[in-house]
């Protein structure tokens, strides 16, 4: 009988959609691995901001996952023409194609137009899960430029555009925490020169040793600082995965499992819709892929696709059946229970 109750809450379809969970956040932390310069880059857009006296009103950044280099580029509007034209002009014409671009699954990232920009120039387009913005690098880049900007404009907000080349060049001069050289070392093989340098260090012949060509000299330096790099982002990497899964849960679904997707409803006064009286999770969908540890494609029960979901948005859909197996494999403790509460109450008489 207990065994029945149990497995009729648990496998109750209205208190598995109403029902938070309080369980860790499933999926532990997959980094993403670059071995060289623009391997991997990603690309987002941030604004809208203050439209400034040039027309400017978005920021298009992209970002090297390897050496960490950006380009940003101050543009009046967020189209898939704009970023088109920007990949071609930014990334293609100076570092060349990528092997792989990520970017959010935003309307012009999704449109045929930069797609078929990328498939021209051999790139291989991979999207981020919605609700998941962590895969993109370009995410911490963007905040970075947000406090960057802020700091420069005061309050004068509709100028931003004008201290964009300041805070590249700061950025791109700066140490990585994660490579521990600066982007334009790890890009040119050697630091930008600024004014200061150039009144401070006498001038060289770009060698130190006198026996190697410059050619040589540049050539060893970058093998180098590429190879300490590597050495450095894996071990970058093995931290914060380490601190990241402490707070995470392994989590795997296998092809056909019943899942339920973590909604996130917004109120709307004219529906007499409330955010906070709105089902958690919607139902039951199939699990019809597995991409990756942490990614899978659903499908409704009438095999409709639904996309693509992280698995951090994804829990159990049990019915019946699933939930009298899980059961068998949970022991029962509650007569554990009862005799514990049975021999203190007989202490405390």
């Amino acid at each position: 009988m207990r065994k029945d109750v149990k497995t009729y809450v648990l496998s109750c379809p209205v208190c598995q959609l109403i029902k938070p969970s309080q369980k860790k956040p499933a999926g532990l932390l997959v980094p993403i691995h670059a071995s060289e310069p623009w391997e991997v880059a990603g690309v987002d857009f941030v604004g809208p901001l203050p439209r400034t006296a040039s027309g400017n009103a978005y920021i298009l950044v992209f970002v090297d996952y390897f050496s960490k280099w950006i380009e940003v580029c101050a543009v009046r509007e967020a189209t898939a023409q704009v970023a088109a034209s920007k990949f071609q002009s930014e990334v293609f014409a100076r570092h060349g194609a990528p092997k792989y671009l990520i970017s959010d699954r935003g309307t012009p990232f999704m449109s045929e137009l930069f797609n078929q920009v990328l498939k021209i120039v051999g790139s291989e387009h991979r999207l981020t899960t919605a609700y998941h913005p962590q895969t993109n690098a370009t995410e911490r880049v963007n905040r970075t430029l947000k406090t960057a900007i802020c700091a420069y404009v005061g309050d004068k907000h509709n100028t931003w555009d004008k201290y964009i080349p300041q805070i590249c060049f700061a950025l791109r001069t700066a140490p990585h925490e994660s490579t521990g050289f600066s982007p334009a070392k790890m890009l040119y093989g050697r630091e930008l020169a600024t004014p200061v340098d150039l009144l401070t260090q006498p001038s060289t012949d770009g060698t130190d040793d006198p026996l190697l060509s410059p050619p040589q000299t540049l050539e060893q330096s970058m093998q180098e600082t590429h190879d300490h790099a590597r050495a450095a982002l894996q071990t970058s990497h093995k931290r914060k995965k380490h601190y990241y899964d402490l707070k995470r849960r392994p989590v795997t679904f296998q092809l056909g499992d019943l899942v339920r997707l973590k909604t996130h409803p917004r109120s709307d006064a004219v529906a007499n819709l409330t955010a906070k009286l709105a089902c958690v999770y919607a139902g039951p969908y199939r699990v019809v892929q597995k991409l990756s540890e942490v990614n899978y494609r659903l499908a409704n029960i009438d095999g409709t696709d639904v996309g693509v979901v992280h698995v951090v948005s994804l829990q159990p859909f049990h019915t019946w059946t699933t939930a009298e197996s899980q059961n068998k494999r949970r022991p029962d403790r509650s007569p554990r229970r009862l005799q514990t509460l049975s021999r203190l109450s007989l202490c405390s008489v």
